[in-house]
């Protein structure tokens, strides 16, 4: 697909660009909102599942993989459907939609009274966590324009990060917390008084999927005070004519049919191989930490630093690498994520586990919310979800590689009980986000390679 031409703009500084994106519609605002809770229930979700599968339904880490390699392949499923679904009936319904549909399945989750009503609840769920981000993506794109554009993804990764920082040590390590037994130091089920629901044995695990219930609503609550037309304005500083309205699958034909499309696609697949060290940070990390240094770790709060130090590093690397091509920003800050868990091969300590981090965050600060930007930004105006669904493709396939890969390798050198060898486990894990950076460099001239010259010049 050939990035949209550009004409030559002014030059602008850091400081009235700043100025200019205080100056956007409240729907920008708004959308950090429902953003933010959103990814308080979403970031709580993540490393919460591999335990409350383990945890509450008593499957070991091989099944616990491939149940979650499950909910992703089925995210995947979504994921290629809700953009242009999105393009189709809007981004508001379509939130809406989301947000209401990850309310109830959560609300599932927790009080399921069997295990086959609580996989069903989170297969379910696979269908609003697919839709979140891309569409969130989308409407951030249709409230702000091409000035304002970079440092309103940077806020809109912020925004989702800020939940990360403070759903660790406050949701997850609390509700870890109440219902650690003090005696045995292991976590044990409690009898809770809901409301209308009344009395319920619920875990660790379950209480925190029944947070994510209230979180939901509230972002479903949030999303009533967006304009019902505020998708629909054309800024003057954005190019193009406004688009005309397609049926889902035209809007698919029509993206999947781009030759730059395809380039861009391989591009992604390469930087899904960097983007496991994330899921692995909620599929295996979790597990791997508690069993080297017991359930007391505070397992939430430290890897909440990922977040913390997002919100300082995120506008900090978008300041900085504002005006240098978004191509070299992504593959420095890909490298760098890629060599973080060659940390945790020389130990598990608390100060090796927090340089692991560290190494990652510095990295995803710089190469993340540029990719973001960038996959809008040469989607063609009326396809941008269908688009950035799409591009999502990769992630959620990386997702299922990393579900049944974290089980086996859990079981074969960081079993729960007898001898362990974690250091092959992220020896393993380095090998194979490392060939993302290595790709992507050595095809670099081909994945770049646009079909429109002036295009080409103008990035």
């Amino acid at each position: 697909m050939s990035a949209p031409s550009a004409a030559q703009e002014t030059p602008t500084t850091l400081r009235e660009d700043l100025r200019a994106l205080l100056g956007a519609p409240r729907e920008l605002w708004l959308v950090y909102l429902a953003t933010f809770f959103e990814y308080l229930g979403i970031f709580s979700f993540l490393p919460t599942l591999p335990l409350w599968l383990s945890g509450d339904y008593g499957m070991d880490d091989k099944q616990a993989g491939w149940w979650a390699a499950t909910f992703s392949t089925l995210v995947t499923l979504f994921v290629f459907l809700v953009g242009s679904i999105a393009d189709t009936i809007g981004v508001r319904r379509t939130l809406f939609l989301s947000f209401g549909l990850a309310a109830v399945t959560r609300l599932g989750m927790a009080i399921a009274p069997s295990r086959d009503l609580a996989i069903a609840a989170l297969l379910a769920f696979a269908f609003a966590y697919a839709t979140s981000s891309p569409v969130l993506q989308t409407a951030v794109q249709r409230a702000s324009n091409k000035r304002t554009r970079a440092f309103a993804f940077s806020l809109w990764y912020v925004s989702f990060n800020l939940a990360g920082a403070l759903c660790g040590p406050f949701i997850i390590d609390n509700a870890r917390r109440a219902f650690l037994d003090p005696a045995t130091k292991k976590l044990v089920k409690k009898a809770v008084e809901l409301p209308f629901l009344g009395e319920r044995m619920l875990s660790a695990h379950s209480t925190i999927m029944g947070l994510g219930f209230g979180f939901a609503v509230i972002a479903v609550g949030v999303l009533f005070f967006i304009r019902k037309d505020f998708e629909h304005r054309i800024d003057p500083e954005d190019a193009g004519a406004p688009a005309k309205k397609q049926k889902a699958l035209a809007a698919l034909r029509a993206v999947l049919s781009d030759r730059f499309f395809w380039r861009f696609m391989v591009l992604l697949v390469l930087l899904s191989l960097v983007r496991m060290m994330f899921q692995h940070m909620h599929f295996t990390w979790p597990k791997y930490v508690l069993r080297e240094q017991g359930e007391s770790f505070p397992v939430g709060a430290i890897w909440s630093v990922n977040s913390a130090l997002i919100l300082i590093f995120a506008p900090i690397g978008t300041a900085l690498t504002r005006k240098r091509a978004p191509f070299d920003v992504l593959l420095f800050g890909a490298t760098i994520s890629a060599l973080s868990p060659i940390v945790l091969i020389f130990g598990s300590s608390m100060a090796h586990q927090l340089g692991m981090i560290l190494v990652l965050t510095v990295g995803e600060a710089l190469w993340s919310p540029r990719l973001y930007e960038y996959n809008i930004s040469i989607a063609p105006r009326g396809r941008e979800a269908t688009y950035v669904s799409l591009a999502s493709l990769p992630y959620f396939l990386a997702k299922f590689l990393v579900g049944p890969t974290s089980g086996y390798l859990l079981n074969t050198y960081c079993p729960a009980e007898g001898p362990r060898q974690a250091w092959i486990l992220w020896a393993v894990i380095s090998a194979s986000t490392m060939l993302g950076p290595i790709g992507i460099f050595l095809l670099r001239g081909w994945v770049g390679k646009r079909d429109d010259p002036k295009a080409e010049a103008a990035t």
